[in-house]
């Protein structure tokens, strides 16, 4: 599905594959991104999609490597260690730069004083998945279940975003649901369709596939809003969780103190290729809604979402580990 979805974007890539003046010294060889999660998830996509634009805009390959584990820290650690040159950047997002600085006590980068925000450029809801087959139609039908057998229905926890949904649900309803730790979204799926684990939250890049062809049930979203992509997937309001809104968000950053010419070319080159119709096309069929701030805006808002994440993480009752 990636591969088609990024084969959209070929006239587009057209347009932007004129080569940087020469002026512009950044960059002048190959770009890594470093992606935190493993292949497959919605932030992989999304960085892959992107990098196809910037390849095709900056003259140079940009290519995505994924480095997944522990909640997406093990990468978030090696990109904040990494030259602040321009040559190695990262795909965070609420998982990297907002959550895990809350729920692990032994994390090793700070998300505001190891890292350069570049850009934001999506935000999207995770699906709460179960098996097609399974008893379970609502949220309703699981906190029901969780009541009647404390402690034997299960969830994924592939990501922090997950994590938190989960144990808000637990928290609110007054249930016991045992969390079961996945170092990738794809491996907590797979078991949620084999049926070895009850259910898990999987942000909709990652998930649509699955629920479109029958293989799992979307039972809520986990944003404000419902998905184009899922109509008839309610929302965790809808569902009785008065204000809930945990929708995630995606950026791109740099190791601190990046230069400011490295800066500008970004910010520049990404908001072009965000202006793109082709982009925005691609990034909606992927469920993920285009919504980008530039460099100036994200200082501010890497801060602002670190403060929200920690609210719901103290509202879920979560103790970090």
């Amino acid at each position: 599905m990636v591969r088609r979805l990024i084969a959209l974007l070929g006239f587009a890539v057209c347009a932007w594959s004129q080569i940087a003046s020469a002026q512009d010294s950044y960059p002048s060889r190959n770009v890594t991104i470093i992606v935190p999660l493993a292949a497959g998830s919605g932030t992989d996509i999304m960085a892959r999609v992107l990098a196809t634009g910037l390849s095709a805009k900056l003259g140079k390959s940009f290519t995505v490597e994924n480095r997944p584990g522990a909640n997406a820290i093990t990468g978030a650690e090696y990109a904040a260690r990494q030259p602040n040159d321009g040559y190695t950047l990262m795909f965070g997002g609420n998982g990297t730069h907002s959550a895990n600085p809350h729920l692990s006590k032994s994390i090793k980068y700070d998300p505001i004083k190891d890292f350069t925000p570049i850009a934001r450029l999506a935000t999207a809801g995770a699906v709460l998945l179960v098996l097609p087959d399974s008893p379970y139609k609502s949220v309703a039908d699981l906190i029901a279940a969780a009541k009647a057998n404390p402690g034997k229905l299960t969830y994924g926890a592939p990501n922090a975003g997950s994590q938190i949904a989960s144990e808000t649900i637990k928290k609110v309803m007054g249930v016991d649901i045992t969390r079961v730790p996945y170092r990738a979204t794809p491996q907590a799926m797979t078991d949620v369709i084999a049926g070895t684990i009850t259910m898990t939250f999987v942000d909709v890049a990652a998930a649509l596939s699955n629920v479109t062809s029958g293989k799992a049930r979307a039972l809520v979203i986990s944003s404000a809003k419902r998905s184009a992509l899922l109509p008839d997937v309610p929302t965790m309001q809808e569902a009785g969780f008065k204000d809930f809104d945990l929708s995630y968000w995606t950026g791109l950053f740099g190791p601190a103190n990046l230069p400011k010419d490295v800066i500008a070319t970004l910010d520049r080159t990404t908001a072009e290729i965000m202006n793109e119709t082709a982009m925005q096309d691609t990034l909606r069929a992927l469920g993920l809604e285009p919504s980008y701030l530039r460099a100036s805006e994200m200082p501010a808002y890497v801060k602002t979402e670190l403060d929200r994440w920690g609210g719901f993480v103290r509202d879920a009752g979560i103790e970090p580990n």
